[in-house]
C-alpha cells in the first residue's frame, strides 16, 4: 500500500513539477472542536476570548482533541469546563481547515452542535474568557474567531434547525 501512496506521489510530482508547495513538517495541524450551543430563543452561546491566541475574539465553546478523544467526549468536556453546561447530544455539522499564519498555527476545526444541554450557562474559566454571552444568529459579532467565522462563510445549513441554508435564514 505505502508503495502505492509514492508512485501515486512521484506522479503528481511529474505531472505538476514544480507546483507542489513544500511543507514545513514541524507544523503540524492540531484538532479542535467547536460546539455551537442554542437556547429555546435560537441565540447562539459564545464565549469572549481572553488569551494569547486570538484574544478579542468571540467564538463557539471548544478547544484542542485530547489523545485517544472523539469529537462528542470533547465537546462534551468543554462546554463542561468552558460554561458549566452539560451537553447531552451532539450532531456534526462541518469542518474547516484554518490557518493562523501570524501565530504558525493551524487548526482542522470540528464544528458540531448541542442539540440538547442541560444547565445555565456561566463562565467557569474567567482567566480564559472575559465574558459569556447569547446572540442572535442574525446579529453574530463582527469579531469572531477565524475558524467559526470560516465556519459561518460556508454557508452552512441554518443551526435554527429550518432547513435553510444560514444565509438565507438568519445570515442576512
Amino acid at each position: 500500500m505505502i508503495f502505492a501512496h509514492v508512485a501515486v506521489v512521484r506522479s503528481i510530482k511529474s505531472v505538476m513539477g514544480s507546483k507542489i508547495k513544500q511543507f514545513d513538517k514541524t507544523l503540524r495541524p492540531r484538532g479542535a472542536v467547536g460546539v455551537y450551543v442554542l437556547n429555546k430563543k435560537n441565540q447562539l452561546l459564545l464565549l469572549l476570548r481572553n488569551s494569547s491566541h486570538q484574544g478579542g475574539m468571540w467564538c463557539a465553546p471548544g478547544g484542542h482533541i485530547e489523545y485517544g478523544e472523539s469529537f462528542e467526549d470533547t465537546a462534551i468536556r468543554e462546554a463542561k469546563e468552558e460554561c458549566g453546561i452539560n451537553v447531552k447530544k451532539i450532531a456534526f455539522l462541518n469542518a474547516t481547515s484554518d490557518v493562523y499564519d501570524s501565530e504558525k498555527k493551524h487548526y482542522i476545526g470540528i464544528h458540531l452542535k448541542a442539540v440538547a444541554y442541560t444547565g445555565i450557562p456561566k463562565l467557569t474559566e474567567p482567566d480564559n474568557f472575559f465574558e459569556i454571552k447569547w446572540f442572535d444568529l442574525n446579529n453574530l459579532p463582527t469579531n469572531l474567531l477565524p475558524g467559526n467565522k470560516h465556519f459561518f462563510e460556508q454557508n452552512p445549513m441554518c443551526l435554527c434547525g429550518s432547513g435553510k441554508k444560514h444565509t438565507s435564514c438568519h445570515g442576512k
